[in-house]
């Protein structure tokens, strides 16, 4: 249920980037991108960054 851009994120959050980093690579502003970490956290009822990399590698969206 994430949008493209949500998805974008997250994959990038799972793979260690830090806000700075995607807003950088993605051309968006730090608020814009936190806003969309917070959206992906509530959607997947995660509560931290290491639940978004287990979702990741369980759903493989990442490998390691």
């Amino acid at each position: 249920s994430l949008t493209t851009r949500e998805f974008e994120v997250f994959t990038m959050l799972a793979e260690g980037k830090s806000v700075t980093e995607i807003s950088d690579i993605l051309h968006l502003s730090s608020k814009t991108v936190g806003a969309h970490r917070t959206s992906i956290m509530k959607k997947l009822a995660l509560h931290n960054s290491a639940e978004i990399v287990r979702s990741a590698l369980q759903w493989d969206v990442i490998k390691l």
